[in-house]
């Protein structure tokens, strides 16, 4: 079973950052994590969704909305949700930077590693809240990753919230697929009839689509006040404004409305759930808003191929580039921000093709840098990464699995236990090991995820594996998806037992061969017996020479011509003579950095994997072979292969 992941939030669940923890919550459950959440009650769609997946929910005691000081001051309620769940992770989704002050310190007292998503920043609560900022400081250091929604947002923590310039990234928000549907007529004129928004002929009807709270943050008096100059032009016979959110301003403006005489004009939808659909039957979208952090509406518009005039304010610029219209900011200049929404949108309505050649450039944008699976993705690679044990490294780009459950007998180690001459026991990576056999090591997690990132390229094919020890890379290999030959003298003893239940455990005992028996021996007959080419190899069996020569020679002839083959442990010279002889075969051949030292050989239609090294470790890679045994050994096994 993955670990648990717990999503604490004071989002109340029906704004964006609502939106944001529902594409994270699905994307963690479809990759098989228990997920819980924890947020103000509330009874929503989204919620229900969750539900019926088998999420499960903890109710904060409070409203975080209405109540916020509670979020800021009651640890003990924290406490008591934190100590019922027991998660292995939490992921912090703040709608401001002081937004579950409490619950982080309730996870630093119980040791609780976090991440945090910050989905807000205003320089102004730096100074309402300045009590809290040293507690603040102290909460993103002992964070395991801190992420912002937009470049600006990031500059702002480090500036004003004293995030370290050396800690943060960005994660943009990104929209499901049905946001980048195309327009759907019949949806269309189905919402658009009971508002009675069709005309004569649905291009006469130029509808200006805001989805937002109804709060005085979003602007709205700027619609207004454009309304009320709008009406008295030849322009107000094509224009509808049609307004999706519920907020505390919405007596007020239904009362601006009638004084306006425009009710007929301007639709108040409340509260809506179909967002996309709305969308569809816009022909703009505007937000001139005085407060954000990185604006769903906007990249919504934006999929469906919709200009949006918007605020030039926080996430927005980044989140629109070149596309569309910003305005001055509202907070600045606010005649400037109401002449331009009117100018432009006087603009937009006499010019159709203006129109649409600047939303077909919006919906290129937001193909590229909004799509929901790209957010989820990088969102799970750090969760991912937040839930590696300290003292492990892992190479920026690699996905992550964490198998660990399967094998409960392994544990961190002294390298200097262990008697084996080439170990690098100065590298400051955890040194794996299994408790009943400590002296032998497992493969570091970066090295492991070497090969499950490898075989990922082979999922469905044929692999092997001369030397599975406990099991600890066969699993990733099976992970990966490979169907998997695995040679081990050593599983003819009480090992093979221990190595099949681990497979079972992590799920993959139906995808792995074991087979007991000597290298290259064991490997022939497999492969003649049974047919077998493979298109992964995996050699980490007897080191001493000239077993990893053997190996290399003999899996050489039952490679598949587009394949590739990982050595492990070329800190040994004898090891390097198995890759050296590949390199000398024509193959091309890569040395990775890790604990160990791993090599890979590939010919054919296949590329090893990227890899960074660990940057705060001082490698010295030592040229380990060629010597002169290893030379005239070599000369003796190719006059007997090759005649």
């Amino acid at each position: 079973m993955k670990p648990h992941v717990l999503l604490y939030t004071d989002e109340p669940g029906i704004g964006g950052i609502a939106q944001y923890n529902h594409a994270i919550l699905r994307g963690l459950h479809a990759r098989g994590y228990r997920v819980t959440v924890v947020q103000t009650k509330t009874d929503t769609p989204l919620i229900a969704e969750q539900q019926n997946w088998g999420i499960n929910h903890e109710w904060l005691p409070f409203d975080s909305v209405n109540d916020f000081s509670q979020t800021l001051t009651n640890v003990e309620a924290a406490r008591q949700i934190l100590g019922r769940s027991h998660p292995n992770l939490i992921l912090f989704s703040d709608g401001c930077p002081v937004s579950n002050f409490a619950a982080k310190q309730a996870a630093l007292q119980l040791g609780i590693p976090y991440l945090v998503v910050v989905g807000f920043v205003d320089p102004e609560l730096a100074d309402t809240f300045a009590v809290c900022l040293p507690d603040l400081e102290q909460q993103y250091a002992c964070a395991k990753a801190v992420v912002a929604v937009s470049q600006e947002n990031l500059h702002l923590l480090r500036q004003w919230f004293r995030l370290s310039p050396q800690r943060g990234q960005v994660i943009l928000y990104g929209r499901p697929d049905l946001y980048f549907a195309p327009r759907n007529l019949v949806v269309r004129d189905r919402l658009l009839q009971p508002l009675n928004l069709l005309k004569e002929s649905a291009e006469d009807t130029i509808v200006c689509f805001t989805a937002a709270r109804l709060e005085g943050i979003k602007g709205y008096q700027f619609q207004l006040d454009a309304i009320a100059q709008l009406r008295h032009t030849p322009l107000w016979d094509k224009l509808y404004f049609v307004w999706a959110g519920e907020g505390e301003l919405r007596s007020l403006l239904e009362t601006a409305l009638v004084d306006l005489a425009v009710g007929d004009r301007v639709k108040l939808l409340g509260q809506r759930w179909d967002v996309a659909d709305l969308a569809g039957c816009s022909r703009s979208v505007y937000l001139p808003t005085y407060r954000e952090g990185m604006p769903l509406a906007v990249m919504e518009a934006m999929a469906k191929g919709l200009p949006v005039i918007a605020s030039a304010i926080s996430g927005i610029p980044e989140e629109m580039g070149d596309t569309g219209k910003l305005l001055p900011d509202p907070n600045i200049d606010p005649q400037a921000t109401l002449k331009e929404l009117i100018g432009t949108l006087e603009t937009w309505v006499a010019q159709p093709e203006l129109r649409r050649s600047i939303g077909q450039a919006a919906k290129q944008r937001a193909e590229v840098l909004f799509r929901e699976e790209r957010m989820v993705q990088e969102t799970v690679q750090v969760v991912e990464r937040s839930l590696l044990p300290s003292g492990d490294y892992v190479s920026p780009g690699l996905s992550i699995v964490l198998p660990d459950a399967a094998f409960p007998n392994k544990v961190i180690a002294d390298p200097h236990s262990s008697p084996w001459p080439y170990l690098r026991r100065t590298v400051p990576h955890n040194w794996y090991v299994d408790q009943r056999q400590p002296a032998i090591g497992f493969l570091s997690r970066d090295e492991a995820q070497i090969l499950y990132n490898t075989a990922l390229q082979f999922r469905g094919k044929r692999a092997l594996e001369i030397g599975c020890w406990m099991g600890w890379s066969a699993c990733h290999l099976a992970l990966a998806g490979v169907e998997l030959d695995v040679v081990d003298p050593l599983l003819e003893g009480g090992i093979y037992q221990s190595v099949e239940q681990s497979l079972r455990a992590a799920g993959v005992g139906d995808r792995v061969n074991l087979v007991a028996g000597y290298s290259p021996e064991a490997v022939e007959t497999l492969a003649t017996k049974h047919s077998r080419r493979w298109s992964l190899i995996f050699i980490d069996g007897n080191h001493d020479a000239p077993g990893p020569l053997e190996d290399a020679i003999a899996c050489e002839q039952f490679a598949e011509p587009d394949a590739l083959i990982l050595f492990h442990d070329l800190a040994s010279p004898e090891v390097s003579e198995g890759l050296d002889y590949l390199k000398q075969r024509g193959w091309q051949t890569r040395v990775y950095q890790t604990m160990q030292i791993m090599g890979v050989a590939w010919r054919g239609n296949v590329q090893p994997i990227a890899h960074t090294p660990d940057p705060s470790v001082d490698w010295q890679l030592r040229r380990t072979c060629n010597t002169m045994k290893s030379a005239v050994y070599l000369h003796l096994k190719l006059i007997q292969c090759c005649g």
